[in-house]
């Protein structure tokens, strides 16, 4: 299994990285179903939308305590972490 950061090309390090990438739990935000600009859950695999719609990835995020998203599709896409708020 590829960590985020081999799959991505992160070149940031970050204390709150996954060592693994898990798979996605859907193909579209689960809670409001939009395909667009998607976000994959670092640490579960849970698939939400960007803030620059209804930002349900951030919310997730939020309330699960799981730190780091990834743009999708994999391989194509940014790891973000929301503690130290950058990119990695």
């Amino acid at each position: 299994m590829q960590t985020i950061k081999e799959l991505l090309g992160a070149t940031g390090s970050c204390e709150h990285l996954p060592p693994t990438v898990p798979a996605a739990q859907a193909n579209a935000c689960q809670e409001c179903g939009s395909g667009f600009n998607i976000r994959l859950c670092a640490t579960c695999g849970h698939v939400g939308c960007c803030d620059s719609q209804a930002g349900h990835a951030r919310t997730h995020a939020s309330e699960t305590g799981h730190p780091v998203i990834y743009g999708t599709p994999k391989g194509g896409g940014f790891v973000w972490c929301y503690p130290d708020n950058r990119y990695l």
